[in-house]
């Protein structure tokens, strides 16, 4: 009897032992698990620096330098005059950006700048071919002398120059994407956006819109009869500067993700990135506008020369306070090592009534930024 009660205290003294065992092994486990994930998180970078550029598409309106004597200009020669206001459509963006992730949070701090900038110039000429089949010169009053024939012509000369700057402060915490992994990453952010667009354009436009001559009329010069047709013509001058600028600032928040597709993560990574952001800008634009119009028409008789001349000139300085709705967002794939990255995408930003590009009076355009990227990440610390 004795013998079988020291056999059960025994089996009972041995299941307490695996037990407890058993329970230090899984508290043991437990109590590892936060600090290999610590670990982990400390051999991360905590700084990040980056360094990119982007080609962008310039999708932004701009209203034609159109004087009044465009309407009497036929189409070859209005198209010169027209053509050579045109701006550039791509520009070169670079962009910079320094990310600041303390050790032991999931917080993320940073600071962002793009600027682009393009300048332009275009110079265009025409002239309509050939001479008059019934008169290759004009006679003098005189009679004695000859002046070659003029042509319809537009020459127009256009140098513009166009910038912009936005900067980004914002804080960020990473809240995680938990189906996709540990290294799936989720940050959501807020903070300030600042954006300023400048532009500066001058126009010279050079035209001779209208070539004709009158019909045959008769003339006596001394013994010489005949006839002849009286020559005229319109010519014109006209020159506009321009500058513009929109400066504003407002709260902004974004969304950023990054989830693995191959390899990795303590070796070398591929990953699809995305990104979606928006902000509220309040600020102002200045737009001066100054243009002047100079013309004459010449008109040959036998007798005399009738020459009437004009000169107009107009200057606009508008100034007011603006609302600008902004969205944009990127998509793209980046190749990862544990201390850089290499990072290829499209972006797009819509600034939404941005800039004045009127003329004589206001007229709201968008300022639209979009095109494929690049930048390189090099991390520190960690």
């Amino acid at each position: 009897m004795s013998e079988l009660i020291n056999t059960q205290k025994h089996e009972s003294f041995r299941r307490n032992l695996l037990t407890n065992v058993s329970m230090l092994t899984l508290l043991g486990t437990v109590c590892a698990s936060p600090n290999a994930l610590a670990a982990s998180d400390e051999d991360r970078p905590t700084v990040w620096i980056e360094l990119g550029g982007q080609l962008e598409r310039l999708d932004t309106p701009q209203a034609i330098f159109s004087p009044p004597f465009f309407d009497i200009a036929n189409p070859a020669v209005l198209g010169a005059m027209i053509d050579s206001q045109r701006p550039a459509r791509y520009d070169t963006g670079l962009e910079g950006k320094i990310s600041f992730a303390p050790e032991g949070t999931d917080w993320v701090f940073s600071v962002a700048a793009r600027y682009g900038q393009v300048k332009n110039a275009r110079h265009l000429h025409y002239e309509t071919p050939g001479l008059p089949p019934f008169l290759e010169h004009e006679i003098s009053a005189a009679g004695d002398t000859v002046t070659p024939s003029l042509r319809n012509l537009g020459d127009g000369q256009t140098k513009s120059a166009e910038s912009h700057t936005v900067l980004d402060f914002q804080a960020g915490k990473d809240v995680g994407l938990g189906v996709f992994g540990i290294r799936a990453d989720s940050v959501i952010g807020a903070g300030v956006r600042y954006a300023q667009f400048s532009s500066r354009s001058d126009v010279t436009i050079h035209a001779r819109p209208v070539v004709g001559y009158s019909a045959p009329v008769p003339y006596t010069l001394i013994k010489y009869h005949g006839t002849v047709r009286h020559g005229f013509r319109q010519t014109n001058y006209a020159v506009l500067h321009s500058t513009r600028s929109t400066h504003a600032v407002g709260p902004s928040v974004s969304w950023d993700g990054s989830v693995p597709v191959a390899g990795h993560s303590d070796a070398m990574m591929v990953a699809f990135d995305w990104g979606l952001n928006a902000a509220a800008l309040f600020g102002r634009q200045r737009t001066r506008e100054d243009h002047r119009t100079t013309g004459y028409n010449l008109h040959f008789n036998v007798n005399a020369k009738i020459t009437a001349r004009y000169a107009t000139g107009v200057t606009h300085d508008r100034s007011r306070s603006v609302f600008i709705p902004n969205v944009g967002g990127f998509a793209g794939i980046s190749l990862k090592f544990p201390n850089a990255k290499v990072s290829l995408g499209y972006r797009g930003d819509f600034f939404f009534n941005a800039t004045d590009s009127g003329i004589d009076a206001r007229d709201a355009a968008d300022q639209n930024f979009y095109g494929p990227f690049a930048t390189i990440s090099i991390g520190l610390g960690g």
